[in-house]
C-alpha cells in the first residue's frame, strides 16, 4: 500500500511540473502589456478648461521599456465628423506608467449640439494589449456658463397660444435656454451655428398627455410623409424658428412651428 501511495505521489509531482512548464506558454505575466484604466467612465465634462476634449488614461505593466499603445475610436451617428482621436498611437514617456488618448472636437463649438450626451467607445489594438480592459466606454456632456439675456415671446403652434419667456445664453457659444418653456422646471435648449441653423436634442416639455404620457420636442423628421414642413429649424435676426416634432412614447403628433422672438 505504501508503494502505491509513493508511486501516485511521484506521478502527481511529475504532472505538476509539466503543468508549470505549460503555464509559461499560456500566460506569461512578465510580458509587457497595455490596458485601459476602466471599462466604463460615465461622467465626463466637456468644458472650455479642457478645450471640450476627453483624456482617456492607458496604463502599462512595465516602465523600463519603450511602449506604444494603438487606439481606435468607434464611430456612431452622434460623433461621426464631430469628434475624433487626436492621435491613434499613444507613446509612454520614460518611466511613466500612464499615457493618454485624447478625444477632441473636429468642428467649431457652434456646430456641435451641446445638449446631447456623447458616447465614445475605444479599443486597444496590437500584440501588447491585455485581455482585460482592452475596451472602454466614455460618456461626456458639455459644461457651459449661462447668463440671462432678457425675455422673449414664444408663439406655440402646437399649444395654440403665445407667452413671455425668460431666455439665457452660454458665454462660451451660441447656445440658448428657454427657461420653464412649456412647464415650470422644464427648459428647452438649442444651439445656433454660423449659418443660422438651429440644433437641439430630444427634450421633455413637461406637458403630460392624459392618454399618452410625457410629451417631448424633437428635431424634424424629413421622412414623415404627413408633414407639410420640409425644412430645418433656423434663426432669422432675433427670431428662432424651432420647427420640430412633438412626440410621445407611442408616436408623433407631427411637425409644428414653435417660434421664439427675442426682445433685443
Amino acid at each position: 500500500m505504501k508503494k502505491i501511495i509513493s508511486i501516485l505521489y511521484l506521478l502527481l509531482v511529475v504532472l505538476i511540473s509539466c503543468d508549470q512548464d505549460n503555464i509559461g506558454t499560456l500566460y506569461d505575466p512578465e510580458t509587457p502589456y497595455v490596458a485601459f484604466s476602466s471599462s466604463i467612465v460615465p461622467e465626463n465634462i466637456l468644458s472650455a478648461e479642457n478645450n471640450y476634449s476627453v483624456s482617456v488614461p492607458i496604463a502599462r505593466s512595465k516602465l523600463d521599456e519603450q511602449t506604444t499603445a494603438e487606439v481606435s475610436l468607434e464611430m456612431n451617428d452622434n460623433i461621426d465628423g464631430i469628434f475624433g482621436l487626436e492621435n491613434t498611437s499613444v507613446s509612454f514617456a520614460d518611466g511613466e506608467g500612464t499615457a493618454y488618448a485624447k478625444i477632441v472636437p473636429l468642428v467649431e463649438l457652434s456646430q456641435i449640439d451641446v445638449s446631447k450626451v456623447y458616447e465614445f467607445n475605444l479599443t486597444l489594438l496590437g500584440d501588447n494589449v491585455s485581455e482585460f480592459y482592452n475596451h472602454t466606454t466614455y460618456r461626456a456632456t458639455f459644461l457651459l456658463t449661462f447668463e440671462p439675456i432678457g425675455t422673449g415671446t414664444l408663439s406655440s403652434e402646437f399649444f395654440g397660444a403665445e407667452w413671455s419667456v425668460q431666455v439665457e445664453k452660454a458665454l462660451e457659444a451660441e447656445v440658448y435656454k428657454i427657461i420653464d418653456c412649456y412647464t415650470e422646471g422644464y427648459n428647452i435648449s438649442f444651439s445656433v451655428d454660423n449659418d443660422n441653423n438651429v440644433f437641439y436634442s430630444p427634450q421633455q416639455t413637461g406637458y403630460v398627455d392624459p392618454d399618452y404620457g410625457m410629451v417631448s420636442l424633437e428635431m424634424p423628421d424629413s421622412e414623415e410623409p404627413d408633414s407639410y414642413y420640409m425644412g430645418e429649424p433656423y434663426r432669422e435676426g432675433n427670431t428662432i424658428y424651432l420647427l420640430g416634432r412633438f412626440t410621445v412614447e407611442a408616436g408623433s403628433y407631427g411637425h409644428w412651428y414653435e417660434v421664439l422672438t427675442l426682445n433685443q
